[in-house]
């Protein structure tokens, strides 16, 4: 579904990727794991197209998406939740799903089916997104997202600074996505998030894939965890 191959990209003369390749299929959940600053905030802005990669290819479904401006990559169906969120604060719940209805020309089947997700936001619609407490708008977030029907979804640090129940509803919403046939790319720091909905985990290190793992391998394997996030 999609695969990125010998991607390069980073930031002025910085450069943080270094020859990344991953590939995820439909129906699967790909974890990001690293420290910080191994690049997979990056990998995610560059999929996106708000970084360009100098070198390598990403394509979707075969399409090759690397060259688009990145205004043009969600029309594709690549939906994405960074981190922080990135909602319109001063516009309201109705507003900001109508925004992302709007990508890729979705009505109301696709609204519905997205409040029904996230049925607290069906309450707060006509409340200011800024005015949301952080769960909540992290659920907008998502939501956005979901309204462009994706193929692929990209989440950044999805559970960062949530409260537990929040973290469950994220984590139930991804299982649900999956069983859709959703692809999705997962940053996450916290292993217990990651076990619970990951297929695989890449590990990054400088900028690059140093292992991928199938979760179910996972069993005694924190050494894996400890060398390459340092939990």
């Amino acid at each position: 579904m999609l695969k990125l191959d010998g991607i390069e990209a980073g930031y002025g003369a910085v450069q943080v990727l270094r020859g990344l390749t991953l590939s995820v299929a439909a129906g699967e959940v790909l974890c990001l794991m690293g420290r910080n600053g191994a690049g997979k905030s990056t990998a995610l802005k560059t999929i996106m197209g708000q970084v360009r990669a100098s070198a390598g290819t990403i394509e979707l479904d075969g399409t090759r998406i690397d060259g688009l401006p990145a205004h043009e990559v969600p029309r594709y169906g690549i939906g994405y939740v960074p981190q922080g969120r990135r909602l319109f604060g001063d516009l309201t719940v109705a507003e900001n799903i109508e925004v992302g209805l709007m990508t890729r020309g979705r009505g109301a089947r696709v609204r519905d089916h997205v409040l029904d997700l996230f049925p607290r936001l069906r309450e707060r619609m006509g409340q200011m997104s800024r005015t949301l407490s952080g769960g909540e708008q992290q659920m907008l977030a998502i939501a956005r997202a979901l309204c462009l029907e994706p193929k692929v979804l990209l989440l950044d640090e999805p559970t960062e600074g949530l409260q537990p129940s929040m973290i469950a509803l994220i984590r139930d919403t991804v299982v649900a996505l999956k069983k859709t046939g959703v692809a999705t790319v997962l940053v996450e720091q916290r292993v217990d998030a990651a076990l619970s909905v990951a297929d695989r985990i890449a590990f990054m290190v400088g900028g690059s894939v140093a292992e991928t793992v199938q979760v179910g391998d996972l069993t005694s394997g924190a050494p894996q965890f400890i060398s390459y996030v340092g939990v």
